[in-house]
């Protein structure tokens, strides 16, 4: 069995082909695997062949796409199912709604794709756990660098806020969120208080959040969406190191796990290999075999 990168998670055996969250152009696989709906893990072109995702994921998709995947598998955490021979176990993800880690068991090597995964439990989705004892974890790697370590989930729910309240009295507040993830985290947070930009409302409608009429506080996908006048507050990870800058309040809201929980992950998981992919992984690649634990990039194609 071969493991490689191209533009999507490929896994290669005698008798059967598949790949995980594919973002270009999809060869000839036997179905698809998406994790979630960011558009830095799926593509237009995997709807020609069998899609399998949870309901939430093909609602997002839908939205993303104009429709859903003609032949498609639904699943959902806690569900096994059998897929051209392959057993493939299905595992919260801790993401965004809908996320999904899936074990997968081919020529008797049990392998565990994380996708964006989160140890960290939110108001909208449980925290992912470790399997343990996998034979291959393949796993994200969004911020494993050290420099990144998140507070207190609830530290930070207080801190937005906090500062929502107080800079409202004063005038607008526009609160830049992802559209799919984020911003329905911050939606459910702020409740009937915030309104939403268009974007973010048809994800919020096809995951059955509701959004709220708002009163001067607005979530928008990004701080350029932000009304004239208005104080902009950014939600995301990257905030961990330094502030936002340039008129930007920059709040340290994550739905990926830091380098410190991804290192536990790891560790848990008592894999045999690991390989890493996304942002900082040969970064982390390197923190793991500091560790002990076998860890290295998930390597190209050998032929392109």
């Amino acid at each position: 069995m071969d493991i490689f990168y191209n533009r999507g998670i490929y896994v290669v055996s005698d008798r059967v082909k598949f790949v995980v969250d594919p973002t270009g152009s999809v060869g000839d696989v036997d179905f698809v695997l998406v994790t979630h709906g960011h558009s830095d893990h799926v593509s237009r072109q995997m709807y020609r062949h069998t899609v399998v995702a949870t309901r939430e994921t093909f609602s997002a998709l839908a939205v993303k796409f104009g429709g859903m995947p003609p032949r498609r598998v639904e699943v959902a955490p806690g569900r096994v199912l059998e897929l051209d021979g392959v057993q493939i176990a299905v595992f919260e993800a801790g993401h965004i709604l809908g996320s999904v880690m899936y074990l997968v068991e081919v020529d008797g090597v049990q392998t565990l794709f994380t996708g964006d995964f989160n140890t960290v439990g939110s108001i909208l989705t449980e925290a992912a756990e470790p399997v343990g004892k996998v034979d291959v974890l393949v796993m994200e790697a969004t911020y494993g660098d050290p420099a990144y370590r998140f507070p207190n989930r609830a530290e930070v729910y207080n801190q937005l806020l906090e500062v929502t309240e107080r800079v409202s009295r004063e005038g607008g507040v526009a609160i830049a969120a992802y559209p799919l993830g984020k911003a329905q985290e911050v939606t459910k947070l702020l409740g009937a208080r915030a309104g939403v930009h268009k974007s973010i409302a048809r994800y919020n409608s096809a995951l059955g959040i509701s959004s709220g009429g708002g009163d001067g506080v607005l979530i928008v996908p990004s701080v350029r969406h932000a009304p004239a006048g208005y104080f902009k507050i950014e939600v995301s990870g990257w905030h961990a190191v330094g502030g936002a800058g340039n008129g930007v309040y920059g709040i340290p809201l994550s739905d990926h796990s830091d380098y410190g929980g991804l290192l536990e992950f790891a560790l848990e998981s008592s894999p045999k290999l690991v390989y890493t992919v996304y942002g900082f992984a040969e970064r982390l690649a390197g923190g793991l075999r500091k560790m002990g634990i076998r860890a290295y990039r998930i390597p190209p194609p050998l032929f392109i």
